[in-house]
């Protein structure tokens, strides 16, 4: 039989969560009423005694524990510890079920916390928190695939066709017409890049040219970025090297029909997620946690300024390299923003139309430079530390490893 002389008296436990409750009972039972389906057999007033219990054994476990803020540490401790203990004081029947059944209370009780603006804490310690209680998280990827189940064709098209990375590679194929001769060390000469730029209607990045000088191809990153894509997509035909043509997907790649369509958001999906910072080699932090970031925009939870600041604040004690890293990705949305693909500001979220694209990319990442670019070892100490930062749970945080070959 297990001992329990280490355990504090029911009473005082009881207590302990009664007073924790006290102010919330009555905001929640209405929150209740209006948001859940309570099973009349167990009725409203049995979910608070629940709940009291529960919070009652969290905080004699834990007594710096606050309800209205609680750290991941707290629902382990409660799910590891309290909750168990319930079920074998109770001696349920099926105590597996029972153990679901009161994670899923405090589940709904944090939701009510975060719902009605009662959450104190962080909004990346309430993602962990309910990730917790739910059980192992969806992978990124899988969220993703899901967001761009909803979208249809049609509403695709009309965002894609319309977006800045197929116009620049329609200005690029115009551009090139029937031919365009190239220097052998670059995939464009500066007049031509010059030129392309030049008739491009859309408000531009700056970029490092002045003075109406021509820029080399190197000078302005995200064309760079088109321009490589456009060669790996067979849209350009750069395999002479003094000569770009036109490739072989280049007559239909605008079609309405299912191959031209996949061309399309690997195209604009690589635009989205790689870092044209990054093409040459090096670790991008923006390129590992974009996914995260848009999947949640995609789930209806979009990252505000408040979000970003919390990043920078939580690295500042990481040492340089971290708050570098998450200027990067702040830059980085910054620039989408300008390319009209996330919102002008924050909450950072993404058109509809995006979605299969951003799906499909990240789909398409399973390898990457991680691995490579810290030799087969870990990451450097701030990378766990960063995805700390955004919320991001370990099996979230290993996806994104996978994602771009890192353990």
């Amino acid at each position: 039989m297990a001992r329990h002389e280490d355990r504090p008296p029911v009473s005082d436990s009881y207590a302990l969560g009664e007073s924790a409750l006290r102010e919330l009972r009555e905001p929640l039972r209405r929150w209740l009423d209006l948001n859940a389906e309570v099973d009349e057999e167990v009725g409203v007033d049995a979910i608070l005694e629940a709940l009291t219990v529960a919070a009652g054994g969290l905080l004699t476990v834990r007594p710096q524990a606050q309800l209205v803020r609680q750290s991941p540490e707290d629902v382990e401790a409660l799910t590891g510890r309290v909750i168990p203990a319930m079920v074998s004081d109770v001696g349920s029947p099926d105590p597996e079920e029972m153990e679901q059944d009161l994670q899923q209370l405090w589940l709904t009780f944090l939701t009510f916390l975060g719902d009605t603006g009662r959450w104190a804490g962080s909004r990346g310690d309430l993602e962990t928190c309910l990730s917790l209680l739910a059980g192992e998280p969806p992978e990124v990827t899988e969220v993703l695939a899901q967001a761009a189940a909803s979208v249809d064709e049609g509403e695709e098209d009309a965002t894609v066709l319309a977006s800045f990375p197929v116009r620049a590679a329609m200005a690029v194929l115009e551009h090139v017409g029937e031919g365009l001769t190239v220097p052998d060390d670059e995939e464009l000469a500066a007049d031509d890049v010059t030129a392309v730029l030049a008739g491009f209607e859309h408000r531009l990045p700056v970029t490092e040219g002045e003075d109406g000088e021509p820029q080399h191809l190197e000078d302005v990153p995200w064309l760079r970025q088109v321009v490589l894509t456009m060669i790996a997509l067979d849209l350009l035909d750069g395999e002479d090297e003094t000569l770009l043509v036109p490739g072989a997907e280049a007559a239909t790649w605008l079609e309405p029909s299912p191959e031209p369509r996949e061309l399309r958001r690997h195209l604009v999906g690589s635009f989205i997620l790689d870092d044209p910072s990054a093409i040459d080699g090096g670790f991008s932090i923006a390129e590992a946690v974009l996914p995260t970031i848009f999947a949640s925009a995609m789930a209806g939870q979009p990252f505000d300024d408040a979000d970003l600041e919390e990043l920078v604040d939580g690295a500042a004690g990481l040492g340089p390299a971290a708050a570098v890293a998450i200027g990067e990705l702040k830059e980085r949305l910054q620039e989408l923003s300008v390319f009209g693909i996330v919102s002008e500001s924050a909450p950072w979220t993404v058109a509809r139309g995006y979605w299969p694209a951003i799906a499909a990319a990240a789909a398409e990442e399973d390898d990457g430079p991680l691995g490579d670019l810290f030799g087969g070892e870990e990451p450097p100490h701030w990378f766990d530390s960063v995805l700390g930062q955004l919320g991001v749970g370990d099996d979230q945080a290993q996806q994104i490893r996978g994602m771009f070959g890192g353990r």
